[in-house]
C-alpha cells in the first residue's frame, strides 16, 4: 500500500463542498483525517474520514476509509469500501476527471486486499418475498445476490429463509485469495393438511317403550269371538236357569205327563226347548271363549287393555260384544 500514488489533498475535496455549511465541515474533517493518516495514526484518521463521509458523500473520502481498514488488517471491510469507491468514482468521472485518480488507486488497493480474503457469490434463480440471507453472522441484502462479497478466510454456513419455503442451508469454507459460488435454491413447504376433528359420537338413547295401540285384525277378531263366547255363556246361564225353574214347578204340579193338561204339556215342552237351547249355548260359548283367548294371545304385536263387555238381548235374539279394542 505504501507504493500507491495517492491523489493530492485538494483532490479529496468535493468541488461543491464550499457551497454549504455541511460541505465546509466535511472538507475540514477530511483534511484532518488525511493529516492523521500520513502520521500513521490510522484509527484517529478513520474516525475523521467516517465523520466527513456522513456530512458529504465523496468517493475520495470513501477511498481513504478503505485504505485505513486495509492498513489495520480488516481486509473484508476494506474490500467492500474500495469496491464501492471504484463504482462511485467511475460514475462521476464524466463530470469531474479528478475522480480518475481515486478510481485507479482503489483498483490497485483491491488487488492487494483480494489476496487476504475469500470472495463469495450467491446466486438465486428466484427471489421469493421476504427472503433473508445470512453468511455466518453477516446478513446480505437481497440486491447483492449475484455479486461477489468478501469474507475473512474460514468456515461459514449459508442460510436462506423465506415464508412458505424450506430453509436453505449450505456449509462451506473460504480460503484467502479464493473464490466460491453458491446457488441458493428454496423448495416450497408441503401444504399443511388440517387435521379433521374426530367424529362426535352421540349416544343413542334406548328405544322408548312402544306406545300401546289398538291391535291388529286377528287380535280384534279374538276379542269379538271371545265376547261372543262370553255372551253365549250368559245366555246359557239365563236359559238354563229359566228352564230349571219351570221344570221344577211343573214337576210338582203334574208329576206325570198323562195327568197334566194340554197347557202344562206345552209348558213342559217349552222348558225342554229352553234346556236344549241352554246346552247349545254352553257349547257355543265355551268354544268361542277358548278360540277368542287363543286369538288374543297370538294375534297383534301391541297389546291393548280392551274395554269390552258382552251383551245379550233375548227379546231380539241378539248376542254380541261392545266396547273399544
Amino acid at each position: 500500500m505504501l507504493g500507491l500514488a495517492l491523489p493530492a489533498a485538494s483532490a479529496m475535496a468535493q468541488t461543491a463542498a464550499t457551497a454549504s455549511p455541511s460541505g465546509v465541515a466535511a472538507q475540514g474533517r477530511f483534511d484532518q483525517g488525511r493529516v492523521l493518516f500520513e502520521q500513521g495514526r490510522t484509527g484517529d484518521a478513520l474516525t475523521e474520514f467516517r465523520a466527513s463521509l456522513e456530512l458529504f458523500q465523496s468517493p475520495n473520502t470513501r477511498l481513504y476509509i478503505g485504505l485505513c481498514l486495509q492498513r489495520v488488517g480488516r481486509f473484508a471491510d476494506a474490500w467492500e469500501e474500495l469496491s464501492r469507491t471504484v463504482v462511485e468514482a467511475g460514475d462521476r468521472i464524466a463530470t469531474d476527471r479528478r475522480y480518475e485518480s481515486a478510481r485507479d488507486v482503489a483498483r490497485q488497493a483491491l488487488g492487494e486486499v483480494e489476496a487476504n480474503v475469500g470472495l463469495l457469490t450467491l446466486r438465486a434463480a428466484s427471489v421469493p418475498p421476504g427472503l433473508e440471507v445470512h453468511v455466518g453472522d453477516a446478513a446480505l441484502e437481497v440486491p447483492s445476490l449475484g455479486t461477489a462479497r468478501a469474507f475473512d478466510p474460514g468456515s461459514y454456513e449459508v442460510v436462506a429463509r423465506a415464508p412458505g419455503f424450506v430453509p436453505f442451508r449450505r456449509a462451506m469454507t473460504l480460503v484467502a485469495g479464493g473464490r466460491a459460488e453458491v446457488a441458493v435454491t428454496l423448495e416450497p413447504l408441503a401444504p399443511v393438511v388440517e387435521a379433521q376433528p374426530a367424529p362426535v359420537r352421540v349416544p343413542v338413547p334406548p328405544d322408548a317403550p312402544p306406545v300401546a295401540m289398538r291391535g291388529g285384525g286377528v287380535r280384534v277378531a279374538g276379542f269379538v269371538v271371545g265376547g261372543v263366547g262370553v255372551a253365549a255363556l250368559a245366555v246359557f246361564a239365563g236359559l238354563g236357569s229359566a228352564a230349571s225353574s219351570q221344570y221344577a214347578t211343573l214337576s210338582q204340579v203334574c208329576p206325570r205327563t198323562a195327568a197334566c193338561t194340554a197347557d202344562r204339556v206345552r209348558d213342559i215342552d217349552q222348558g225342554a226347548a229352553f234346556t236344549a237351547g241352554a246346552n247349545a249355548m254352553l257349547g257355543v260359548g265355551l268354544t268361542a271363549l277358548v278360540a277368542g283367548v287363543v286369538m288374543i294371545g297370538v294375534g297383534g304385536a301391541r297389546p291393548v287393555a280392551p274395554a269390552v263387555e258382552a251383551f245379550a238381548d233375548p227379546s231380539r235374539g241378539v248376542l254380541g260384544v261392545r266396547g273399544a279394542f
